[in-house]
């Protein structure tokens, strides 16, 4: 591995060797013409055309080596050294065939008056054709750099946003939690007497643990958003939905719920896209009265998207609330889900909104992008209720559909 990467480093460093050496061939060959003519008294070296194309050539190939060796020492990548040489020669081959060109139609009395000539085509499209490469890897160079810092940027204030959730976590549901738990047991264990398995505080031990282990999942749910290898695939979100419908039912049985889902919409997500709707569900039942609440799901493709609209008869959300609701808790009670339904659907590229609340209830719109589109995968659907193929009435009825398609989900 040593060898290759030193066998490598000696062929990036050619490039700038070639551009440094080319140079300072055309700045020593010139010299040596130079003294050459003057050697033999020729009458070429004083004539004003010959001084001309001799002073300009000058600056120019002590350009091509003060480029060599800066482009030897800057932090440009030996990647960019291809297009630079391309650029260089382009400019010096062009620019000396285009004189060529002219000679023709302005011949010189002296070979050296052409000579020169060309070596002045040549060392000028040279440095212009560098400059020009120069200046477009280090475009593309700071311009790559620029995003690469933008997206560490937005990757450090992501990993801030996530210790800010942990820490609060931790302060509120965690340690509130656990000192529940431990000043239970401190009462339980000082008891003389047998303890009451129906005793009310063995059941608060038993509701803190089961809220130490939401908190858990929380948590792993927001920390899975952060995942830099995380990778999407196609999710069928209609046996999606109809799982977390079957969940919700059966914790709350007198629940009357309304399906209506095309068959086989794909969306682009992962394990944890039932937690989505499975918390938006959740908090539809649990702030109503289970008891008289209607829940109605809804969804649809528009626009090459998934859309999925949860729809309640309760009393609406207060307008204190709208503003944050999907927003982090700062404080009270472990309240999370929704958060956690923002932070997910970002992760997919979707997005959640409260479209209506009010008295007569509230509307949630869930948008998704589909994934690669199928045959089987329809662009629209009819609304209506009554439709068979369309509609899923959340009855104790579909058990023996819900034993073939449920699967369990640990993160819910």
């Amino acid at each position: 591995m040593l060898e290759w990467r030193r066998e490598s480093t000696s062929v990036d460093d050619t490039v700038p060797l070639v551009i440094l050496g080319s140079g300072g061939t055309l700045l020593g060959w010139s010299l040596l013409e130079l003294v050459g003519l003057f050697a033999v008294g020729s009458p070429v070296a004083s004539e004003p055309r010959y001084l001309i194309g001799y002073v300009t050539h000058v600056p120019a190939s002590l350009g091509l080596v003060w480029g060599g060796k800066w482009l030897r020492e800057s932090d440009l990548r030996p990647k960019y050294y291809r297009s630079i040489t391309t650029y260089c020669a382009v400019g010096g081959i062009g620019f000396l065939v285009f004189n060529v060109g002219l000679m023709s139609f302005f011949p010189s009395e002296s070979i050296w008056l052409t000579i020169n000539w060309m070596r002045w085509a040549l060392s000028l499209g040279l440095i212009v054709g560098l400059y020009i490469g120069i200046a477009q890897a280090r475009t593309i160079f700071h311009t790559l750099a620029a995003e690469r810092q933008s997206i560490r940027a937005e990757h450090l204030e992501r990993q801030r946003d996530l210790v800010d959730d942990m820490n609060s976590i931790l302060r509120h549901e965690v340690l509130n939690a656990t000192q529940t738990i431990l000043g239970t047991v401190e009462l339980l264990q000082d008891e003389s007497k047998p303890i009451d398995p129906e005793d009310e505080r063995l059941e608060r031990v038993r509701r803190q643990g089961e809220e130490l282990t939401h908190v858990i999942r929380d948590v792993r749910s927001l920390l899975h958003t952060m995942q830099d290898d995380r990778e999407l695939k196609p999710v069928n979100l209609t046996e999606v939905l109809r799982s977390e419908v079957r969940k919700v039912r059966d914790r709350h049985p007198t629940v009357d719920i309304d399906v209506t889902v095309p068959e086989a919409i794909t969306v682009q997500g992962d394990e944890l896209l039932g937690r989505v709707f499975g918390n938006l569900l959740a908090n539809a039942v649990e702030h109503n009265d289970p008891e008289d609440v209607r829940i109605r799901v809804a969804g649809t493709v528009r626009d090459g998207s998934a859309v999925v609209r949860i729809e309640d008869d309760g009393d609406g959300i207060p307008e204190r609330r709208l503003d944050m609701l999907f927003e982090r808790p700062q404080h009270g009670d472990h309240g999370l889900g929704l958060y956690i339904v923002s932070k997910l659907l970002d992760s997919y590229g979707g997005s959640v909104d409260v479209v209506t609340t009010g008295d007569e209830g509230t509307t949630i719109e869930v948008t998704l992008p589909l994934a690669h589109r199928t045959e089987t995968q329809p662009n629209t659907f009819d609304d209506d209720p009554n439709d068979e193929h369309t509609t899923e009435i959340a009855s104790m009825d579909d058990t023996a559909r819900a034993e073939r398609t449920d699967r369990p989900d640990t993160d819910s």
